[in-house]
């Protein structure tokens, strides 16, 4: 259960020019779960330092430090609508009114594109060109749909057009005691890998903007085409395993951990003083921040995971297969008595799962886009 009310004012001294502040990070202190999020899909840490066939989002220098120190003070109600709040009919935010309704998805990876493209339309340092943009071909059998562009924005320093095409992923490692591979990290669901997402973005997306109907249409040549990859990588029972830097993985990535229920049980008691919550899809990407309410008692949480796991229904497969993310929380601090701060989070995955990831990691790329709407944030 995650609360969508604010809780007291968390924000410690405001960053500025030159380095991000020290302390814990805004998508974790924040207050707001709107700035949590923004502060995540702006501010938290690539998965990839080196991406293999292509290069990893560059910010323009100084454009970060600005954008944190805009945020730290900026008025929430100003800020896009979480997927909460949009499920339940809430307005994107003042500043994003007349928007398409189809900016209104409530897939993880839509709203974090919507968060991009709200941030990129705000930043020091930088013009947004084009987002979202279909680019077509005409041929003998009519118009065809390539693709689509992301983002297009320009260096206002040095001039530049850069092409981004951004995700926002969530992968779990199957298997341990091996030499790593990116198509070793899996979905969740089993859908998509690492391996095949990277594949597709620089083999058939970042292509897209030195097209001549990109051109034709953005009015630009592009500069950079970059990848912009965002999200959490699991390990087994947190165990992170060398020769992670081989596949580009960056030093500094968000990870977690995943277990069977019952390694999960071991590390609820290893933990005295923490508490825990289910982590809903729509709270996947910032950090949770949660009152007492919303926790919940690790007895009553396994005796939940372990009948979910063992749904006899024959319709409710898409239950008994799926991991469930868990959230581990802690005090928030004499300032905010009575609310719980994200201090780790994972997967716990039912029973069998861990055969099916081992038999995905080793299956071909499958024909056709990398698309997956299942393990998609």
């Amino acid at each position: 259960m995650i609360v969508r009310e604010l809780g007291p004012d968390l924000a410690l001294s405001h960053g500025g020019d030159g380095n991000l502040p020290s302390g814990p990070p805004l998508w974790r202190r924040a207050a707001s779960a709107r700035t949590r999020d923004l502060a995540w899909t702006t501010l938290s840490p690539p998965l990839l330092a080196v991406v293999p066939g292509a290069a990893p989002a560059r910010w323009p220098a100084g454009t970060l430090a600005a954008w944190q120190h805009w945020l730290e003070s900026a008025d929430h109600a100003a800020l896009p609508a979480t997927i909460d709040e949009l499920a339940d009919g809430h307005p994107l935010c003042v500043d994003d009114s007349t928007h398409d309704p189809a900016s209104r998805s409530l897939r993880l990876g839509r709203h974090a594109e919507r968060l991009l493209h709200f941030a990129l339309r705000h930043m020091q340092g930088l013009s947004l060109l084009a987002a979202n943009v279909p680019v077509r071909r005409a041929g003998r059998q009519g118009i065809r749909t390539l693709g689509e562009l992301d983002f297009v924005w320009r260096d206002l320093a040095s001039g530049e057009v850069v092409h981004w095409e951004m995700a926002a992923k969530f992968y779990l490692m199957a298997g341990a005691g091996q030499v790593p591979r990116l198509q070793d990290f899996v979905g969740p669901n089993l859908v998509d890998r690492l391996g095949d997402k990277l594949g597709h973005i620089v083999d058939r997306q970042l292509p897209l903007g030195r097209t001549p109907e990109a051109q034709a249409l953005l009015g630009h040549t592009v500069d950079r085409s970059e990848v912009y990859l965002l999200g959490w990588l699991f390990y087994r029972d947190g165990q992170v395993p060398p020769g992670l830097e081989a596949l580009g993985i960056a030093p500094g990535h968000l990870h977690g951990w995943w277990s069977s229920l019952e390694g999960w049980m071991e590390r609820a008691a290893s933990r005295s003083g923490s508490r825990w919550c289910r982590l809903p899809r729509s709270g996947w990407l910032s950090g949770a921040f949660v009152p007492d309410a919303g926790t919940e008692d690790v007895g009553a949480l396994r005796a939940a995971l372990a009948q979910r796991f063992a749904d006899p229904r024959h319709d409710h497969g898409w239950r008994r297969e799926s991991p469930v993310m868990l959230c581990e929380l802690e005090p928030a601090g004499p300032q905010a008595t009575g609310w719980w701060r994200e201090c780790s989070r994972g997967f716990v995955v039912p029973p069998g799962w861990e055969e099916r990831a081992l038999a995905r990691a080793e299956e071909p790329p499958r024909p056709g886009p990398q698309a997956a709407p299942d393990d998609a944030a």
